[in-house]
């Protein structure tokens, strides 16, 4: 999987559709959607221009709540994303979420887990795992799980600490990669132009939302950011060729602002 994807949320189908064409034509090689963001149809037309092997598609279903239900439409759902996108298979395909009160709903979240499963094993996506699941949703479909969660996607940025409610160091123990949304924080700018990013970042002829996306990647974190420009989409792909030092990543490390959680659902 790519270290950094160009991510679609809020984009109607035209924006998506034309984001997605500027991102690739920039240098992006990773497209992250979802089924939620009622947006594919657009991913799908931008994509239809680029050979298949040139890109990493990843997509996403919602959460299930009833278990005697859960797996037929989930698979409904993973096969209605295929149709959306226009393709025959996805790099990585997600559950976006658990359902509200993850652990009353633990039946219907293993079901949905089987029906990825299958999904999986008919070759239909490459990768399966996970967004916005804490530990307690983790274990749940351990339980019953024949193919760990590739991914786990979560909101992680400066000011969350390395390793927010010990997630991702769970996470790494069982194999499963930890990827950040939202690494610009949630309705602020001070991961973009705050005091702390930008000091660090004008030591190193950086700007500071460029600061914060390194900081996500040089804790071996892929990160999704997402732009409608092109100025902006191309100083988020250079992150990559410098390092701040040591004692500024411990700086950034021991931010404890802004606040932010790994999931809008659960918190342990």
């Amino acid at each position: 999987m790519p270290m950094i994807s160009l991510g679609t949320w809020q984009y109607k189908p035209d924006v998506a559709e034309k984001t997605v064409s500027l991102g690739l034509s920039l240098g992006f090689n990773h497209i992250d959607t979802a089924n939620d963001y009622n947006n594919q149809e657009g991913v799908g037309r931008a994509l239809a221009n680029h050979n298949r092997s040139s890109f990493f598609l990843t997509t996403k279903i919602p959460p299930q709540t009833l278990a005697h239900l859960a797996y037929d439409k989930a698979t409904k759902d993973l096969n209605d994303d295929l149709a959306a996108l226009g393709v025959d298979f996805v790099d990585l395909m997600l559950v976006h979420f658990p359902p509200a009160g993850n652990t009353l709903w633990c039946a219907a979240m293993q079901e949905q887990w089987r029906a990825m499963e299958d999904f999986y094993k008919a070759k239909k996506a490459r990768a399966i795992g996970v967004s916005n699941y804490c530990q307690s949703s983790l274990k749940c479909i351990a339980k019953v799980a024949n193919v760990t969660p590739a991914v786990n996607q979560i909101q992680y940025h400066v000011g969350m600490t390395p390793d927010p409610i010990g997630l991702k160091s769970y996470n790494d123990a069982k194999g499963i990669v930890t990827q950040s949304y939202s690494p610009l924080g949630d309705g602020t700018t001070e991961l973009i132009n705050g005091p702390l990013v930008s000091k660090v970042g004008g030591a190193h002829n950086k700007t500071g939302a460029q600061v914060s996306l390194n900081w996500v990647v040089k804790n071996g974190v892929p990160v999704s950011t997402k732009s409608t420009s092109a100025e902006h989409l191309a100083a988020d792909l250079d992150i990559f060729s410098w390092d701040v030092t040591a004692a500024e990543k411990a700086t950034l490390d021991a931010a404890a602002s802004p606040k932010g959680k790994p999931s809008f659902m659960c918190n342990a």
